[in-house]
């Protein structure tokens, strides 16, 4: 019984139970390292419970290096289940998840055996490949579990091995085998549950290693290879200045930039006290003393640390007053006096939770327009510090989608010269000037089809609130049929006026829809006769207008009337084609197409700086006239073309 005692069984996959079978007043043994030991000529029976339906291997590994052999049973109830003899994998079996089944394993020569699942990192024979000087991250998820890991040695000579656990409390053991099973080391265990081994290794040769948590914890940890060139002139680890050093409490320390040489591995003897991070960082958590060793491949470096309460004195918001507008964020600045006080639980409260709120960290959220005052304190609440916040309300928003559709699959008018020349001529206006403190979104796309385009709305302003702008410009084939306007779309689809505006109706704030095709007027009812309009047409986005919409809608041509584009010959003869609708835009916004910079604000008739859609629509009809009676002194033909607005007269300031 006491040699029954001595061997603690095992859990595989953090629930399978291994433990001797239950003779008569037989103690119930605790669970640990999956690893169950043999000594020479020894024979052990065991019950084992799998945790899961799957398959399942026992494997027999030397202690010492040396030659063994063994043999294992496996039984159920009495009936046999598996056998085998020999070393290394001694049987496999199809286990049923909550049965007892009873092991015997015996060993000629001190030996390990292992019940492992055979699954990828769970057993000897599929192991996780790593490499050399590259850490392998891996999380033990559910207490007892164990992870096999495989590499071949890239060169001959020393290395050295590190597990070290990222969370607290994961205490790592490692075990090296060589590719025939023979256990060649156990890992030292150091403070803080890392472990590490030096060994040296021979160039091609196979190596596995064995990780685990013997006490049951869980938690992510890295495993590293490490192989440095040129080992044997590597120089000794050692600390720059005084070897013992005083940190308060709540503070760190750089011990990486007072080391000289490299360091592969960071630990602390009493981590209450002083936690220490692998990049060198050293933190006082608690008063008291520990010792943090830096690791290297040739030698370490001690450095004892002190750590002490420093209480605070005084504390100060260093932001001063802050204005925020709604959405925005800032993080506040709290200075300690002294700088390394050790109290740094700073507490953060607001005033008025409705106008801005404040996380533990101090990250300051404006939420709505007021005033209110946030306080920073100690942990205790005696000293503190206040600062005044102003939330303005957001800041608007400006977007524009900007399509132009040239190429289509019809014989005739296969290409729609000019509609990329006018999408790039309006991307250069938004994104020459300001508006508002702020500058246009603007996306520009080319030959969408009807899904497309509805797809680039809803991208482009989803995101839209109440006070934002959302433009868009289509320029296209266009026609007025039954009562509509219709876009035709570069795949030979159509986008009635009627769904572009049930598709806008999701979109909020103000909405600015130019329309740049023939027929486009019959999407707001405008025809080239003022007594067309007076019979009773109403267009989709004027009817919605009606009905308390946000849309702006300006048109190039009448529901009756083309819309046209022209090339214009500038002084070094390069031909631009642009539609005429686009040229005057840019014309009366300030924008010279031409030579792509900004130029005078024609449609700005009162020289306030700011054009309106009214002042727009005004300049635009001249323009267009202008433009398209130089051509008819060109051709001899008369061209027609009205812009039109709705709603007329419209205020609303569009560019400034």
């Amino acid at each position: 019984m006491r040699r029954y005692l001595r061997m603690l069984a095992a859990l595989l996959l953090g629930m399978a139970l291994i433990a001797p079978a239950e003779p008569a007043g037989a103690v119930a043994l605790s669970a640990g390292d999956p690893l169950i030991r043999l000594e020479a000529g020894e024979e052990l029976t065991m019950e084992y419970v799998p945790p899961a339906n799957s398959e399942y291997a026992l494997y027999l590994f030397s202690a010492d290096g040396g030659r063994i052999d063994g043999g294992a049973e496996l039984t159920l109830d009495g009936v046999p289940v598996a056998a085998g003899t020999g070393s290394g994998e001694l049987f496999s079996a199809r286990l049923v998840a909550g049965e007892r089944y009873e092991l015997r394993v015996r060993s000629s020569g001190p030996a390990l055996a292992e019940v492992a699942r055979s699954a990828l990192s769970r057993c000897f024979r599929r192991p996780l490949g790593i490499e050399e000087n590259v850490p392998t991250g891996k999380m033990i998820a559910r207490e007892y579990d164990a992870h096999w890991y495989g590499f071949t040695a890239g060169a001959s000579g020393r290395l050295m091995l590190t597990c070290v656990p990222e969370d607290a409390g994961l205490e790592l053991r490692a075990t090296l085998f060589d590719d025939s099973g023979a256990r060649i080391a156990d890992f030292e265990p150091l403070p803080g549950g890392a472990c590490m081994l030096f060994v040296r290794t021979e160039l091609g040769r196979g190596y596995e290693l064995r990780v685990s948590a013997p006490g049951g914890g869980t938690g992510y940890y890295y495993l590293t290879a490490h192989r440095r060139p040129g080992e044997g002139i590597t120089s000794a680890l050692r600390f720059d200045g005084e070897q013992a050093r005083t940190l308060a409490a709540g503070s760190a320390l750089n011990l990486a930039s007072l080391l000289r040489g490299e360091a592969l591995l960071w630990a602390s003897d009493a981590p209450e006290v002083v936690a220490v991070t692998q990049e060198g960082a050293a933190i006082g958590i608690a008063p008291g003393e520990a010792n943090v060793t830096a690791y290297g491949m040739n030698s370490q470096a001690v450095c004892r640390i002190e750590v002490v309460d420093v209480p605070l004195e005084g504390l100060r918001i260093a932001n001063g007053a802050v204005q925020l507008r709604v959405g925005e964020r800032a993080a506040l600045r709290a200075v300690r006096t002294p700088q390394n006080a050790s109290d740094r639980g700073l507490r953060f409260s607001v005033e008025d939770a409705r106008i801005a709120s404040v996380s533990e960290g101090g990250e300051l959220a404006a939420l709505a327009p007021g005033s209110t005052t946030v306080t920073a304190s100690d942990s205790t609440g005696e000293i503190r510090d206040s600062v005044e916040v102003t939330v303005l309300p957001a800041e608007h928003k400006y977007r524009a989608l900007l399509v132009g559709e040239q190429r289509y699959p019809f014989g005739v008018n296969a290409e729609r010269r000019g509609s990329e020349n006018s999408v790039n001529a309006l991307a250069g206006l938004l994104n020459s000037g300001r508006f508002e403190r702020t500058r246009y979104e603007v996306r520009t796309e080319g030959d969408l089809s009807r899904a497309e385009l509805i797809a680039a709305i809803r991208e482009q302003f989803g995101a839209a609130v109440q006070g934002d702008t959302s433009l868009l410009y289509v320029t296209c084939h266009g026609n007025y049929t039954g009562g509509m306007s219709f876009l035709e779309l570069s795949d030979g689809s159509t986008l009635s006026a009627r769904d572009l505006e049930r598709e806008l109706r999701r979109v909020r704030g103000d909405v600015v829809v130019l329309i740049d095709c023939c027929g486009s007027g019959g999407a707001i009812g405008a025809a080239s006769e003022r007594v067309d309009f007076a019979r009773g047409l109403t267009g989709a986005f004027s009817g919605a207008a009606i009905r308390g919409s946000r849309y702006r809608v300006l048109c190039s041509a009448g529901l009756d009337e083309d819309s046209f584009r022209l090339a214009f010959n500038n002084d070094s003869g390069a031909s631009v084609m642009t539609t005429v609708f686009a040229r005057s835009l840019c014309d009366g916004a300030g924008w010279d197409i031409d030579r792509n910079s900004r130029g005078t604000m024609g449609a700005d008739r009162n020289y306030d700086g700011a054009i309106t859609l009214d002042e727009l629509a005004e300049y635009m009809s001249g323009r267009v006239d202008w433009y398209l009676d130089l051509a008819s002194e060109l051709t001899g033909e008369r061209y027609r073309q009205g812009v039109h607005l709705y709603p007329e007269g419209d205020p609303f300031v569009l560019f400034e």
